[in-house]
């Protein structure tokens, strides 16, 4: 069976868990799922971004080939799925100094956006912190960022700050 065909086979997690073991295993070709993510026709983008979350929580290294497309990625408009699981990958991933800045604004932008998801501002949150640890001027300006949003924004929002603020207050 073919990604594309397993992938509109099945919306579940025993699905994207069957997938990524055979991507894991080299019977697909990590590409292939890329691709898919990146230009397929709905649902097929939400679906194999699942599918490249749960491959990048076993081999992150699979995403950094791709690194610069999958910045670009999450600053088009998409489905929500692809750029919540874009975060979550990339936050697990290697990033190379040269798209950090670019992915920062990204993120300090999501935290800013009232409109935006809060599973997106959450991983947006961790992502930016990440990018933030051991510069004290990006740090001091993530905490300003949540500290200013956790007033008007919900509970997952008001949690992930709480634990990101307390991890920025010890660096």
């Amino acid at each position: 069976m073919s990604l594309k065909e397993a992938l509109l086979r099945e919306h579940s997690k025993a699905n994207a868990l069957a997938i990524t073991r055979r991507i894991l295993a080299g019977e697909i070709a990590f590409e292939e799922l890329w691709e898919l993510t990146k230009n397929g026709a709905p649902p097929l983008p939400q679906r194999a971004s699942w599918v490249l979350d749960t491959v990048t929580e076993a081999a992150p290294e699979h995403l950094q080939p791709y690194l610069p497309e999958a910045v670009r990625l999450l600053q088009q408009p998409n489905h929500n799925a692809v750029h919540r699981n874009l975060l979550k990958a990339l936050e697990r991933t290697a990033l190379p100094e040269e798209l950090q800045g670019a992915l920062y604004d990204y993120c300090i932008d999501k935290l800013l956006n009232p409109k935006a998801l809060p599973a997106i501002q959450a991983f947006s949150m961790s992502l930016a912190a990440k990018i933030a640890k051991g510069i004290p001027e990006l740090e001091e300006e993530l905490a300003l960022v949540i500290e200013s949003q956790m007033e008007f924004n919900s509970a997952a929002f008001k949690s992930r700050g709480r634990r990101i603020l307390t991890l920025l207050r010890k660096s």
